[in-house]
């Protein structure tokens, strides 16, 4: 009795010193091998509230399997990572390529800062940054290599219970 006592009060305190707080899971991103498709359409332009950044392309994959998606990485300067919300993400065509197109206004006060189509942590389809243009006194769209060392980095899926909500007008 005084054994079964004494093991039980081990398990007991060993179960409460390896108990944590409870953490959220680490949200679920069904992939496929894509690395291929352009970005066609890439301009930023002027509205009354404010700057907005269209951009419009394909990528050449359907769905291999059920709720594969891709999506938009937003890589700033000074950051080590990537940010993709799980909220933002979209799914690819049944059949065919897989099109997209989206207008977002672009944050006031966000001058430097670049956008890749994204399949994967590191797969990187198709990038641009939108910078300030000290000429033009203006926001500026450009092409950016994906081997560019402001993307290239893993990118980090925020989960919708995180981040942004659908009703984010400005989030990627």
């Amino acid at each position: 009795m005084r054994r079964r006592l004494v093991a039980a009060l081990a398990a007991a305190v060993l179960a409460s010193l390896t108990a944590g707080p409870a953490m959220a899971a680490e949200p679920v991103w069904e992939r496929i091998d894509c690395t291929s498709g352009t970005i066609e359409v890439a301009t930023v332009d002027e509205a009354k509230e404010g700057d907005f950044l269209t951009l419009a392309g394909q990528l050449d994959c359907v769905a291999e399997k059920a709720g594969a998606a891709f999506g938009y990485a937003v890589y700033e300067p000074g950051f080590s990572l990537g940010i993709v919300y799980g909220s933002h993400l979209r799914p690819y065509a049944p059949a065919g390529v897989s099109p997209f197109s989206d207008r977002k206004k672009v944050p006031t006060g966000q001058v430097d800062f670049a956008i890749c189509v994204v399949t994967d942590y590191l797969v990187r389809v198709e990038c641009v940054r939108v910078v300030w243009d000290l000429l033009d006194h203006e926001l500026d769209v450009r092409s950016l290599d994906t081997s560019d060392p402001l993307v290239d980095r893993m990118v980090r899926l925020v989960s919708p219970d995180w981040g942004p909500r659908p009703v984010c007008g400005t989030c990627w």
